[in-house]
């Protein structure tokens, strides 16, 4: 996540959404700057406005002086991603403290099934829908930016700091084709129905 209150912006960092490579571009430009552990850097939108947003206002930096800003990933795509990165040589040694995480060994349409059930470590990545949610009665997230059109939230961000740069490319995922069944795929993007309304309104559609 990052903060940059006198710049007239706050970057939340969706996992799995090139939050990594936008924080390490704009962190010059940002008074503050949560990042390593992901429970820090992948704070919701409803924990910035419960803990963040008081400190930014009681810096003088009111709700209304800055944009709260995300990208968000295609529903499924974005499970892709996370069943990929899961997939990684160094999660399938049993020593690895988060071996648990693995996903090497099962097949996407066995990641989607685990996702949707809610059972299985290795597939409780979280929901796109629950991290942009805002607190109940309060404001929501001001601009949420398609992943595929990261072009767009970086001209907006370059605009905020007025200087132009160009994005790296971080944490990228090991290649790994996959295919659902139709019946599954039905099922998923049934379960992601909230995540859809969301993506639909995204800017860059």
């Amino acid at each position: 996540m990052l903060l940059a209150p006198t710049r007239g912006f706050v970057f939340l960092a969706m996992p799995k959404a090139a939050s990594t490579a936008i924080e390490e571009t704009f962190l010059p430009h940002s008074q503050i700057v949560l990042r390593g552990n992901p429970k820090f850097k992948h704070a919701t939108y409803a924990q910035f406005q419960r803990f963040l947003q008081p400190f930014l206002a009681a810096q003088g930096f009111p709700r209304d002086s800055y944009e709260v800003v995300c990208a968000f990933r295609e529903p499924v795509d974005w499970l892709a991603s996370w069943w990929r990165y899961r997939s990684r040589e160094e999660l399938a040694d049993p020593s690895n403290p988060i071996h648990r995480n693995y996903t090497g060994h099962v097949s996407f349409e066995q990641f989607v099934r685990a996702y949707m059930e809610g059972k299985e470590q290795f597939a409780r990545v979280g929901r796109q829908f629950r991290f942009v949610q805002p607190r109940p009665g309060e404001r929501g997230v001001d601009r949420i930016f398609r992943y595929e059109r990261i072009d767009l939230l970086v001209e907006y961000l370059c605009e905020k700091v007025g200087e132009e740069v160009e994005i790296g490319v971080s944490n990228v995922s090991p290649k790994r084709s996959f295919d659902l069944s139709e019946e599954c795929e039905r099922d998923l993007r049934e379960f992601l129905e909230p995540e859809y309304l969301i993506y639909e309104q995204a800017i860059g559609g």
